[in-house]
């Protein structure tokens, strides 16, 4: 597990807070934490998750249209994969060193304040 300080612990949480702002994509993007270099056809990520299909596909486009994931149409087959774009990527990768549990305190942590809105 790695130990942040306080200022990466608050850059990860706003980049949380924007890219994970509800539990698919917070799922999508520690599916991208523990496959950061491989690439994969929708529906391999559709068996991954047990989300909508529908959802899952919106919540791929928001990624892709925010420069979090790439993808590229290869012999008919659409492949996603995450950004090859250092600025962007190295905030996965910073998360993906994090511990579970960790993981979970910063999500938790990000959720609060939309749990107490409602």
């Amino acid at each position: 597990m790695v130990t942040l300080n306080v200022s990466t612990e608050k850059q990860l949480s706003r980049f949380l807070g924007k890219y994970a702002d509800n539990r698919l994509k917070i799922e999508l993007l520690a599916f991208w934490c523990r496959h950061p270099n491989a690439k994969f056809a929708r529906s391999a990520i559709y068996c991954a998750s047990d989300w909508d299909k529908l959802d899952m596909d919106r919540a791929l486009q928001d990624m892709v249209e925010m420069g979090l994931v790439d993808t590229q149409a290869h012999n008919s087959l659409r492949l996603y994969w995450l950004t090859t774009n250092e600025e962007r990527r190295r905030p996965v990768m910073e998360l993906a060193s994090l511990g579970w549990a960790r993981w979970q305190l910063m999500v938790k942590r990000i959720a609060e304040p939309n749990i107490a809105a409602i």
